[in-house]
């Protein structure tokens, strides 16, 4: 099962096009439930995609895969604006591997859709501590910087008024 890459309509520009992860452990064909969820996710079909890695999750499968998926999971409901909930499937992603990168790239993204900027910031910082490379991290990172800037900004205003 492949990776998804964190694609939220809520931040196109936050998100490049939907891309197969390539430095990350891939299973196609393991579980074809997973296989064919991923594949509608990158298709834009969320609701579909979310069926699907549901109840492929529902079987039995490696701990990687279940990562993997929850972290999927984590990013259909991100893009279907649904943060909240998607914060409890990257949470569950990052309590069983807590070095995939784009876990902590999806929870930062559910954060900045929340609002909750120092948190973004957080598991920004956590992600490139593992991909200090990622366009993407450092793109999000950008955006997430000057969130807080205008927020910082925006108190100041209200304390000298």
């Amino acid at each position: 099962m492949r990776s998804l890459w964190p694609v939220i309509a809520a931040f196109p520009v936050l998100f490049p096009a939907l891309t197969p992860a390539q430095d990350t452990n891939t299973v196609l064909g393991a579980n074809p439930q997973l296989s064919d969820g991923t594949q509608a996710m990158q298709n834009g079909d969320w609701q579909r995609g979310i069926e699907l890695t549901l109840r492929g999750l529902a079987e039995t499968v490696s701990a990687s895969d279940r990562a993997v998926g929850l972290a999927n999971l984590c990013a259909a409901h991100a893009a279907l604006q649904q943060f909240q909930k998607a914060l409890e499937f990257c949470d569950q992603s990052i309590a069983i591997d807590d070095s995939n990168w784009r876990a902590w790239q999806n929870r930062a993204a559910c954060h900045l859709g929340l609002g909750n900027i120092e948190e973004s910031l957080r598991d920004l910082q956590r992600g490139l501590s593992i991909n200090p490379d990622s366009d993407a991290l450092q793109k999000t990172l950008a955006i997430a910087r000057e969130r807080e800037k205008l927020q910082q900004e925006r108190m100041q205003q209200l304390i000298e008024s």
